[in-house]
């Protein structure tokens, strides 16, 4: 349903729109690692603000924030080290300095198309690789399955961009704007879109579309995300039960959240997870 639900630009919309849609972005996430850190302290607003992530747009990517892959580094760095860098750089291992490493990201490996995108092409390889995201999401049952999901996006963008382009250039801008262009067009299938216009050029940037939650849930839906209590509490450990509520009603009751204290802040336990049925609910 979220593929066929997908509403996209006109290509030739990308070259002026890109660097804007990057932007938002950018400040979602900076938003978004603000609240995260705030709500650490409490084991409770740590198990709501990470299904609330899920819940609200898909967003399994950005709930991983709130787990211990980012106990120790942003998660930005966290897929960097251990997924982007050693598919750039030969023999890189995930900790080791990159400094002075020539790898895919070397500047002569731009052919003249990846010089001269106006963003256009850039647009090609999102619109391409949003159908492989999808299948990713939905056959690994959401991002519980991150391992895989970042090593087989990162393995068929690099044969997309390569199509597209015709130059082996890979970075970690290539991998970043593709895969959030795509998460933000699987959270638009969900919630649908209004029509949107650019205010200085009244160039139509968003086309409306009904989402999979609207469908069902009607155009107003409301979905919330509570606590039921704390299941269970042993030493630096717990287990937060949550509830879905969509327009009042509970969809999902008593979903399990297993979180580790690691010095004043909580961090869901994703090892210990089961999120598929928050991707799966509205169907």
């Amino acid at each position: 349903m979220a593929e066929k639900n997908k509403k996209g630009l006109n290509l030739k919309l990308y070259g002026v729109f890109a660097i804007i849609v990057v932007a938002v972005i950018l400040g979602a996430l900076t938003v978004f690692t603000f609240t995260a850190r705030y709500t650490a302290f409490d084991p409770e607003k740590t198990a709501v603000a990470y299904v609330d992530t899920i819940v609200q747009t898909g967003d399994g990517y950005n709930a991983c924030k709130n787990t211990l892959l980012s106990k120790d580094m942003k998660f930005g760095d966290f897929i960097r080290q251990n997924y982007i860098n050693p598919v750039i750089y030969e023999n890189y291992k995930p900790g080791d300095s990159t400094k002075g490493l020539k790898g895919l990201n070397d500047e002569s490996l731009k052919g003249e198309k990846t010089l001269n995108d106006n963003g256009e092409l850039e647009g090609k390889v999102i619109d391409a690789m949003y159908p492989f995201f999808v299948n990713l999401i939905e056959s690994n049952g959401g991002f519980d399955a991150y391992d895989a999901i970042f090593t087989q996006y990162i393995s068929e963008l690099q044969k997309v961009r390569k199509d597209v382009f015709g130059d082996k250039f890979f970075n970690d801008e290539a991998f970043f704007t593709a895969f959030e262009s795509n998460l933000a067009a699987y959270g638009e299938s969900l919630t649908g879109t209004k029509d949107e216009y650019d205010a200085n050029t009244g160039v139509q940037t968003k086309i409306a579309s009904v989402g999979a939650y609207q469908e069902k849930y009607g155009e107003d839906y409301k979905i919330e995300v509570v606590s039921a209590g704390i299941a269970k509490a042993e030493g630096g450990t717990c287990v937060v039960n949550v509830n879905v509520l969509v327009n009042g009603q509970a969809e999902i009751e008593n979903l399990p959240v297993t979180l580790q204290k690691i010095g004043r802040s909580w961090y869901v336990d994703n090892t210990s997870c089961d999120t598929a049925e928050l991707y799966t609910f509205y169907k």
